[in-house]
């Protein structure tokens, strides 16, 4: 059973590796992420938040049930049109910040299958999927944050305890 890498965790601090095999195994951990990204309450996950350092996000769908899988996404394009949003993480329980990020971004990746697709997303899947992107550079939402809007407390009693 996949569990989520909470902050500091080394894993959530390193870049994840391109995929080069599509196969069973794959498909099931997406499966196994949007199982766990559901029960956390979440709408995004990406591989390095469950100790997997490969390229890999999975982000729900409005039916709360099924998902769209990522494989090596890259972002080609960001508009200079930004927009701010009030992110958390999974990784990161009861913090929230702001966070500026694009409004519209271009992306390629693959599917489960390999196959490459190219989407121009905007909106707050394009905030979701800059976030878990993040993540596979080894990036947390706390290192673009403007401000700390919840959880400041616990953000310092984890700095604090992980210099000791």
């Amino acid at each position: 059973m996949l569990t989520i890498a909470k902050y500091p965790q080394e894993i959530l601090r390193k870049k994840a590796d391109e995929v080069s095999r599509f196969d069973a195994e794959l498909r099931k951990l997406a499966s196994d992420m949007a199982e766990i990204m559901y029960a956390d309450d979440g709408i995004g996950l990406a591989a390095p938040q469950v100790s997997k350092t490969i390229r890999l996000v999975v982000v729900g769908k409005a039916d709360k049930k099924s998902y769209q899988a990522y494989v090596n996404p890259e972002i080609t394009f960001s508009s200079t049109d930004l927009t701010t949003t009030d992110e958390g993480c999974l990784s990161l329980p009861g913090i929230f910040g702001l966070v500026k990020r694009p409004k519209k971004i271009h992306l390629n990746y693959q599917n489960l299958d390999g196959q490459r697709c190219s989407e121009k997303i905007k909106g707050m899947l394009a905030v979701v999927l800059q976030h878990e992107i993040d993540h596979l550079q080894g990036v947390l939402f706390i290192d673009r944050a403007e401000k700390i809007t919840q959880g400041r407390d616990i953000l310092d009693k984890i700095r604090n305890g992980s210099q000791q």
